[in-house]
């Protein structure tokens, strides 16, 4: 299932509307600033958005877990997500379209592939 943009939109309106919530317990050893505690709470609240619509289904188990890593350290864990998955993939462009609608810049986000991906041989 794509979403459409039309959908990110409102949820990007949903992750706005509740700017006040706040973030995760977990606080790493040096405490974030506000706007970082601030940012992961809107991040936070895009991917359960994200995972309802999307229901998991076809998204790997690590770029989901990633994800909850994340939000659960106060996004300040450097998180290295990567998507795999076509529909990793789709649920990583959506979430970044909401995070950054959300105020957080790219530098936030946790997507990162450290290994390029394995290339199959013609026979």
């Amino acid at each position: 299932m794509k979403l459409s943009y039309g959908a990110i939109i409102v949820l990007a309106g949903e992750v706005l509307f509740h700017a006040g919530a706040k973030a995760a317990s977990h606080e790493p050893a040096t405490a974030p600033d506000a706007w970082t505690i601030e940012k992961c709470a809107r991040y936070g609240r895009a991917f359960e958005a994200l995972v309802k619509v999307f229901d998991e289904q076809g998204t790997t188990k690590d770029f989901i877990r990633g994800n909850r890593d994340f939000i659960a350290a106060g996004c300040s864990n450097g998180a290295d997500i990567c998507p795999t998955s076509e529909r990793d993939i789709e649920f990583a462009n959506a979430l970044t379209l909401l995070a950054m609608n959300a105020g957080a810049a790219s530098s936030f986000l946790p997507f990162v592939c450290r290994r390029s991906p394995t290339t199959h041989a013609s026979p």
